[in-house]
């Protein structure tokens, strides 16, 4: 078992990443909110009023996830840097 400490996290990869990540998220959210399980605004629309509003859900959950996490990895390095600690993880070799 080998031991590996996470002293940074690199922001740029975070942004590459989990914006699609999110915007999976956000559709599945999305088709349950309006379509599947409609809320108490959402039964009473169109269809095409819906999919406008499951389209801007997604765009905007994705956005606002994405800054999260960008805020989360800058103050995980920030945090770590100042108290001069890190993230400990445990690999072990996957077997064939």
């Amino acid at each position: 078992m080998s031991l590996y400490d996470v002293k940074k996290v690199q922001v740029a990869s975070v942004l590459k990443v989990l914006p699609v990540v999110f915007a999976i998220l956000g559709a599945l959210i999305g088709l349950v909110t309006f379509f599947f399980f409609p809320t108490d605004l959402a039964a009473g629309l169109g269809f095409g009023a819906k999919l406008l509003s499951w389209v801007i859900f997604v765009v905007l959950y994705t956005v606002i996830m994405a800054i999260g996490a960008l805020v989360v990895a800058w103050l995980y390095n920030f945090v770590a840097s100042k108290l001069n600690s890190s993230v400990v993880i445990s690999l072990e070799p996957k077997d064939k």
